[in-house]
């Protein structure tokens, strides 16, 4: 299994729009790589993936690297990305695809391999969205291109936040599955490590998603509501209190905004499912 870097969203809120920055060089992908390796050694086990999901996430892997050098080169000739047309569209499509994750079969352990190259190409492409034509976070003029980005490229951006929610959500519980199916003896430090880093990663796109739902189009905000039902199981439990009560506050907003939407149902039921977590 490669290692790579971590996927660490860090959200800043600016007039309703949020800065996303990718931190390399975590350890939950050495860490988890190592684990992952030691355990399969150890177990012998087949092979067995699930064909679509490692073809989706090789895709968006090489998608992901064309992606940044078409970016690059736009960047250079004082263009703007449009990802509703080619090739940035045929790129974001393979990164973010929403249709093959919502076909995937059930997790098993196996599935983990993929998934960590899938996150890391999504990890290396949203930051690069968002921040497209600022040299750093230090640059004085990223609140214009911050904003110009999410204006110029609303729904897209949209669409890759719902994508990276349901994906992070899948792996942390893909992750889950395979330490469980571990021996107790070999669930050491460092595997307890790889999962407090994803579980970390998936707090970052839970809460960068509930950022979003109140101030967007009805059918953005569908598409968020969705995606946080659907993964609302894998991380209610997980978050602190502190995450829940921000959560809670902003689905509240979010339902006395978004009456025209259509989410009142998944507002409840996400807000009952946080209810019912016990400390």
């Amino acid at each position: 299994m490669r290692s790579g870097g971590s996927i660490l969203l860090t959200m800043v809120l600016s007039m309703k729009i949020a800065i996303v920055a990718l931190a390399a060089g975590s350890v939950s992908r050495t860490v988890a790589a190592a684990a992952i390796g030691t355990w399969l050694a150890f177990a012998n086990c087949p092979a067995v993936v699930a064909a679509d999901g490692a073809q989706a996430a090789a895709a968006a892997k090489e998608a992901a690297a064309q992606l940044q050098v078409y970016l690059r080169d736009l960047e250079k000739s004082g263009g703007q990305p449009d990802y509703s047309k080619p090739p940035a569209a045929d790129y974001f499509k393979r990164i973010f695809d929403l249709d093959t994750l919502a076909a995937l079969p059930s997790a098993k352990a196996t599935d983990l391999a993929w998934l960590f190259d899938w996150m890391e190409a999504v990890g290396h492409t949203f930051p690069t969205m968002v921040m497209f034509g600022t040299k750093d976070q230090i640059d004085t003029g990223w609140r214009a291109a911050l904003q110009r980005n999410m204006r110029q490229n609303h729904d897209s951006l949209i669409n890759a936040i719902a994508s990276g929610l349901l994906l992070c959500a899948r792996t942390a519980n893909t992750e889950a599955l395979y330490i469980n199916s571990m021996p107790a003896d070999k669930r050491t430090a460092d595997v307890q490590t790889a999962q407090k880093e994803i579980n970390l990663e998936l707090m970052n796109w839970v809460m960068t998603t509930t950022m979003f739902i109140d101030d967007v189009k009805p059918e953005n905000s569908r598409l968020l509501a969705a995606a946080l039902r659907d993964t609302v199981p894998v991380w209610a439990p997980i978050s602190t209190p502190q995450e829940r009560a921000t959560i809670l506050i902003q689905l509240g907003k979010a339902r006395m905004t978004g009456k025209r939407s259509g989410i009142d149902d998944d507002i409840t039921a996400i807000s009952t499912a946080i209810n019912n977590v016990k400390e």
